[in-house]
This record gives C-alpha cells, sequence and structure tokens, in this order.
C-alpha cells in the first residue's frame, strides 16, 4: 500500500509514558483516600482520564474533574517527564522521513503536555503535526482528532492515509475517518479489542510497521 500520511497515537504507540500515568493516578487517589486498583492503572492509558475515573469508582462528573485537576498537580511537575520512547519506534519515524511519508500525532493528551514531551525527548524533528485536545475537553473525538491531523498537513481523509494506536478509540477513531487503521501490540490494548473493532492491521513490534507502510 501507498501512504502519504502516517497519523501516530501518542501514549502506548510513540512512548511509554505508563509510569508518569500511573504515578499522577496513584497520587490523585492516594489525596481522595481511595482505593487504588494496580491491576487497572493501565486502564488509564488511552481514554480520556475524565472518562476512565467515572467508570472506575462510580462518581460525579464533578468529582471526576477534582480527581483530573489532582492527577495533574503530579504529573505536571514529575510525571510528564517519567516516559521513554518505545525500542524501534525511533527507527520507524526515521524511515518514514527518508521515503518522504508526511508523519503525526493525533492523541487524546492534551496538547499541552505533549508539547512538553515531545521536545524533551527530541522527537519534533519527526513529526510534521502535532495534535492533541485542550486542557479542559472532557471527551476529546478521535476521529476529529486524525481529521484535524489531515486538514493540517494538506491531505483529504482515505486509504492512503494510516492511524496506528494501541487501543480501540484509535481503530474507531481512524475508522470513523475513513483512514487505514493499524492496532499496535506493544502499547496497553490487547489483540482481542482489535479484532472486534475490525483494525484492517495489528502489528507486534515497531520494525513490523514497516513491512505495512513502505
Amino acid at each position: 500500500m501507498n501512504f502519504d500520511v502516517v497519523v501516530f497515537d501518542f501514549d502506548g504507540t510513540v512512548t511509554d509514558t505508563g509510569p508518569g500515568v500511573r504515578n499522577a493516578v496513584r497520587y490523585a487517589l492516594n489525596k481522595y483516600n481511595m482505593p487504588i486498583y494496580e491491576d487497572r492503572l493501565n486502564e488509564f492509558l488511552g481514554p480520556p482520564l475524565y472518562l476512565t475515573f467515572e467508570n472506575q469508582y462510580d462518581i460525579t462528573p464533578e468529582f471526576s474533574n477534582e480527581l483530573v485537576d489532582t492527577y495533574r498537580v503530579y504529573y505536571s511537575d514529575k510525571g510528564v517527564f517519567e516516559c521513554e520512547p518505545y525500542e524501534g519506534i525511533i527507527d520507524v519515524l526515521k524511515a518514514l522521513r527518508e521515503k518522504g511519508i508526511k508523519t503525526a500525532v493525533a492523541s487524546s493528551k492534551p496538547k499541552h503536555f505533549l508539547d512538553v514531551i515531545i521536545p524533551y525527548l527530541h522527537l519534533e524533528e519527526y513529526f510534521d503535526a502535532v495534535i492533541g485536545p485542550e486542557l479542559k475537553n472532557h471527551e476529546p473525538n478521535k476521529t476529529q482528532l486524525v481529521q484535524m491531523a489531515c486538514e493540517r498537513l494538506g491531505v483529504v481523509p482515505g486509504k492512503n492515509v494510516a492511524m496506528i494506536g494501541d487501543r480501540l478509540y484509535d481503530i474507531d477513531g481512524a475508522k470513523g475517518a475513513g483512514v487505514v487503521s493499524i492496532g499496535n501490540l506493544w502499547g496497553f490494548g490487547n489483540i482481542k479489542e482489535f479484532e472486534e473493532h475490525g483494525a484492517d492491521f495489528v502489528v507486534e513490534h515497531p520494525v513490523d510497521l514497516l513491512d505495512i507502510l513502505l
């Protein structure tokens, strides 16, 4: 297949941001003396934080807002830096660059934090556009984020565009935008959700992307 644009999710796809996110969730829950479900902390990686707090603890949106604000006290100071790129992902980005394929990030992570992490990890040279919601956007729509990335790069969403992500939200977002969906297994999702949501491709390691994209 020939692609003009490749759009990447960020958490769980480009970068393992798990340590910082999990630590920030623990911080927020401890502040309110709430139970911490260690086996469910990875559920906070991918979907909007507000929704995950509401779903796990059956709380009101107002209380969820408070938890997210508290979460961001830790995350802004320390958690945002507790991350690293996945092994092999930079090689993929370099290969796409060499072929002249445009690249973008379309993430549910607020743009405010993307603008901190990407330069911190020296990744800014690999992306032509970085798309993320505002801090107070409670339910960022992945389809809209993918569409915004395409618009920013001057392409019409279609089968010449691929979206790579580690959760069902990425697959649904790609399908909603009418682009090719690729699920990656090195992040926080699993093969079951990719199959259930109809991913066009599923890859196990970053290097496997090159067989599809080039």
